[in-house]
């Protein structure tokens, strides 16, 4: 074998070993923080159930269906639509949760709070550790100053040793040390030497860090704080959910408005075609069929800058869903026509009353809260002088290779205690007066949170009563301006109108649609946000919500 194969088989050996050694870390962290997280968050409500944080395969959209027709108030980006994937809204919920960026790296860091909490508990497991070390010598010498008389010496020489470390939540620290040294002589006869010894020593603090409550706050905090963050993350996937459903029927409404805005730019465009041929008769004035031709060419220019903020949605929600920017996608327009007002059947105060119970994020608050007394005692412990009792006990042996082992004649042990009466206790100080600061503020956020929740319960009942309101205004509206835009025509085409009525009824007309739509909208947002902020939209794991408030589907 050559010297160059000879190094490619180490290389390639050695890079073999790298990867099957990482691999082996990988799934261990995987396998110990998937297992923290299904246990912990059994607790959680509306957890996602099989969590992982592996990469999802690219977005597909084969098997959705395609878009095969096209409309004439979409202007040039009609063509657009011919084949694009038509999206529904539940589809696009399911996209949403697998694809979208925001909320892959949210998983992530529940994934990151469950790796610290690995750590932690890992100070309290036996820590095993083991080394040892291998040398070997070849010389010659000359024997009494007579360089006719030279002996080669040979010496190969090992140490071994294995010790462990365990902390107890009591504060007692347990550390043992086994150590072996093996020396090997070759110079013409064999002869060997070896020696060991074992130690072992206990510490157990008396006052200053004795007692799980000081022991175990790194673990306990973070324990908490996987809690928090599971919450934080159910909470955060009610968020999301909304989120992506405000802008789907968001887009919707854009697209609604275009429509509308197309109409009355269509019905500028008959108006003015049959002023004009009023005109040529001499049925009407240049003035009237000017101003109907400056009304056309505004609504034309509403209808275009609609249709333009239409596809700048169209492009943003297709980003959140984590989709290429260059996905050609189409919203199911019927999905709007779906969406009702339906207004919940609770009170005010009931709303505000299960939302302080039910509301994880206020939990975590009135936990926090709990912490913050937690470390007071904490730091109330650091106060106190140290006092140790430490037991240690050494066995050590030195003998021949006809007589190997250890000898218990070489044994010791002592028993003392370790005091520290330093008297410069002023960071120590400062930290229980900062911990008794913090309890405070604790309590004063814990008031807060429960005051804005309820505050966003009445925002919520204001938003749906406004959403309503609007509603039956905009749907009386719509009626009133139809039955104002038949008369006006009817006058004009009788000589009888004028073309200021006209333009002002076409415009009251697509004001009211576009009104109407828009309280659809913000009716089935603030009711989704309304379920939300009581804490009962339960996230299914495609994304869909299981409605808590049954009485409303009736």
């Amino acid at each position: 074998m050559t010297r160059g194969a000879a190094i490619a088989m180490v290389t390639l050996a050695s890079v073999s070993s790298s990867c099957s050694v990482t691999d082996y870390f990988l799934r261990s962290a995987n396998r110990e923080t998937a297992s923290i997280i299904e246990k912990e968050g059994a607790g959680v409500p509306n957890m996602e159930s099989d969590f992982t944080i592996d990469p999802p395969s690219p977005a597909s959209l084969v098997g959705l269906p395609r878009s095969s027709k096209t409309h004439d108030f979409l202007g040039a980006a009609a063509d657009r639509e011919i084949g694009a994937t038509m999206i529904s809204f539940a589809e696009a919920l399911a996209i949403a949760v697998k694809h979208n960026r925001d909320y892959l790296g949210r998983k992530e860091r529940l994934y990151e709070e469950a790796l610290d909490l690995t750590l932690a508990r890992h100070e309290f497991a036996p820590i095993f550790g083991a080394g040892g070390s291998a040398d070997y010598s070849d010389g010659t010498a000359a024997v009494a100053g007579n360089l006719n008389n030279l002996v080669r010496t040979k010496t190969f020489t090992q140490r071994a040793g294995v010790g462990a470390d365990k902390l107890l939540k009591t504060g007692a620290r347990l550390s043992s040390d086994l150590t072996i040294d093996f020396l090997k002589f070759v110079n013409g006869n064999l002869r060997s030497v070896n020696s060991s010894s074992f130690a072992a020593t206990l510490s157990q603090p008396l006052l200053r860090g004795a007692g799980s409550l000081a022991v175990t706050e790194n673990l306990t905090q973070a324990e908490r704080n996987l809690l928090y963050e599971l919450r934080d993350f159910a909470r955060f996937r009610k968020e999301f959910v909304v989120r992506i459903a405000t802008r789907y029927y968001q887009v919707l409404q854009a697209r609604d408005q275009v429509n509308n805005n197309w109409l009355a730019y269509q019905g500028f465009v008959f108006s003015v075609e049959r002023e004009e041929a009023l005109a040529e008769e001499d049925l009407s004035t240049q003035t009237e069929l000017g101003q109907l031709k400056q009304a056309s060419l505004r609504s034309e220019l509403d209808w275009f800058n609609s249709l333009q903020s239409y596809l700048q949605r169209l492009d943003e929600f297709t980003i959140d869903l984590g989709l290429p920017i260059d996905s050609r996608i189409v919203l199911d327009e019927r999905e709007l026509a779906k969406l009702d007002i339906i207004g919940p059947r609770l009170t005010r105060e009931e709303a505000a009353m299960i939302a302080v119970n039910t509301r994880l994020d206020l939990k975590n608050s009135r936990d926090r809260k709990r912490d913050r007394e937690r470390r007071i005692g904490v730091f109330a412990q650091e106060l106190l002088p140290g006092v140790d009792f430490v037991s240690s006990v050494r066995v050590g042996s030195i003998s021949s290779s006809r007589a190997p082992g250890l000898e218990s004649r070489l044994s010791t042990y002592t028993v003392g205690l370790d005091i520290d009466l330093d008297p410069d206790k002023k960071q120590e100080r400062n930290a229980y007066r900062a911990a008794l600061i913090a309890h405070q503020r604790a309590e004063r956020d814990l008031e807060f949170d429960t005051d804005n929740i309820k505050l966003a319960i009445n925002n919520d009942f204001r938003s749906l009563g406004q959403a309503h309101r609007q509603y039956k205004i905009s749907e009386d509206g719509v009626d009133l301006a139809l039955s104002r835009l038949e008369e006006q025509q009817l006058l004009m085409e009788l000589g009888r109108g004028t073309a200021r009525d006209l333009v002002d009824a076409q415009n009251d007309l697509v004001d009211s649609q576009n009104d109407r739509t828009a309280a659809v909208v913000r009716h089935t947002i603030s009711r989704l946000n309304f379920w939300r902020d009581m804490g009962i939209l339960f996230i299914n794991k495609d994304g869909s919500w299981v409605r808590k408030l049954k009485e409303e589907e009736s």
